[in-house]
Parts: C-alpha cells; sequence; structure tokens
C-alpha cells in the first residue's frame, strides 16, 4: 500500500518513514508537513496521473496552516477511496468524530511506540486482506468480521482491563507465523513490548484456548514457558 504521511514536525515524520519501513505491506510516497504541501503533492499527482496513487493516509490533525482533516475532506471530496490512520494528539470527541466520519479506521493518540504503530498497522493490514478479491461474501459472521463487528466487538469487549484488541491481533499473528514455539519474552522482545505484558496476552490466549502452552525444558534459571498456535482442526 502506497502511503501518504501528512505531520508537521521533521523527526515524527521520519520516525513514520523508518516505521513503515519495518513494516511489510507498506510503501512510503510523500510527507507533507502542511495543509498546502499536501494540496500540492496530491494536486500535482491528480494532474499528471489522474489520481493521487495512495492507499493510505497517516493523517496528523494540527498543522500550521490548517488540520489534517482538511486534507482528507478534499480528497474525499474528488473520488478517494483509500484508507486513513488518524496518528496525533488530540483528544477531544468533535474530533475524534470527524476524523471517523472521514473513514478513518484507527485513531492513535501520540505519543506512542513502535509496536504500538505496528500493531495498528498489522490489524489494518489483516483487515484489508479481506476486501481482496472477486465473488460474494458466505454469510453474516463473515460480513461482520470485514466490518469488525459482532465476533470482533465481543471479543474485543471481553478482554481483561489493559489489553487491546490491536496487540493481541499483532501476539497471534506472530505466533500463526512463527516456526517454533515462542517465549513470553521472545514474544515481548519480536513486538517491543515487556514479557510481562507479552505473558497476560498469551495467558489471555491460553484461556480462551487459541494457543497452547508447554513447558520449555533445557533452560537455566527457572522453568520457562513457551506458547504456539492451537493447530486447526
Amino acid at each position: 500500500m502506497r502511503v501518504l504521511v501528512i505531520e508537521d514536525d521533521p523527526t515524527t515524520g521520519a520516525a513514520y518513514v523508518e516505521y513503515l519501513r519495518r513494516v511489510d505491506g507498506f510503501t512510503h510516497e510523500f510527507t507533507a508537513g502542511s495543509v498546502a504541501e499536501a494540496q500540492r503533492f496530491l494536486g500535482a499527482r491528480l494532474r499528471e496521473t489522474g489520481s493521487f496513487g495512495i492507499e493510505l493516509v497517516l493523517m496528523d490533525v494540527h498543522l500550521p496552516d490548517g488540520t489534517g482533516l482538511e486534507v482528507v475532506r478534499s480528497m474525499r471530496n474528488v473520488g478517494y477511496e483509500g484508507s486513513v490512520l488518524a496518528m496525533t494528539a488530540a483528544t477531544d470527541r468533535a474530533t475524534i468524530l470527524s476524523a471517523r466520519n472521514l473513514g478513518a479506521v484507527q485513531y492513535l493518540i501520540k505519543p506512542f511506540t513502535f509496536a504500538d504503530f505496528e500493531s495498528r498497522l498489522v490489524a489494518f493490514r489483516r483487515l484489508s486482506s479481506e476486501y481482496i478479491g472477486g465473488g460474494e461474501i458466505s454469510d453474516q459472521a463473515e460480513l461482520d468480521r470485514m466490518f469488525g463487528a459482532s465476533t470482533e466487538a465481543a471479543a474485543s469487549s471481553s478482554l481483561p482491563k489493559g489489553l487491546t484488541e490491536a496487540t493481541l491481533v499483532a501476539v497471534k499473528e506472530l505466533l500463526a507465523n512463527a516456526t517454533t514455539p515462542l517465549s513470553a519474552g521472545e514474544v515481548g522482545e519480536a513486538l517491543g513490548i515487556s514479557r510481562v505484558t507479552s505473558r497476560r496476552y498469551l495467558e489471555h490466549l491460553t484461556r480462551r484456548e487459541e494457543v497452547t502452552r508447554q513447558p520449555r525444558y533445557g533452560t537455566p534459571g527457572r522453568p520457562e514457558h513457551e506458547y504456539s498456535k492451537k493447530p486447526e482442526l
């Protein structure tokens, strides 16, 4: 996915570019530090190619000459159908509602870590894959999954305090792609979270019978457990 970054702080913008480089499936196209700069870039793209050439906008809200919301609204007005992830310090309800109404699929409050950033993009990438391909959906459950409703919402609402659905998805994907069982420490290191936090997610998935837990033998010191995705039946 080709990504437009709207961020007025050069250091933060550069961090996003590096973060994108570390997450599979995303390519940085341009960073705009103001409404005017974003509109110049998008206008030139539209004139030259007939489209923005952007599938995802990482949007800061407060800019020197306006807001990121203005940029996205102008894009929508000329047919932009891509996605928006808000990454901002703005926490007032009116702004959050405006972002949601403009199609923001994630809203991440600054400051945040790479693990926060990665988990949101991984969850977004997973959701986006649901829409690829032709044909029709099989049932309401599949549609609910695509829209983040029903099963997903129920799972999120049942999470213990302090756990988030996005990080849970990242833990599950890590285990699904691992070739060997992983310890809580190894999961934490891979996702940029503490061992204690990763163990809470792993134990939650164990209770939900989505992963299996077994002792890891042959390691010095305290006994350690390792976790793996439960095989599909």
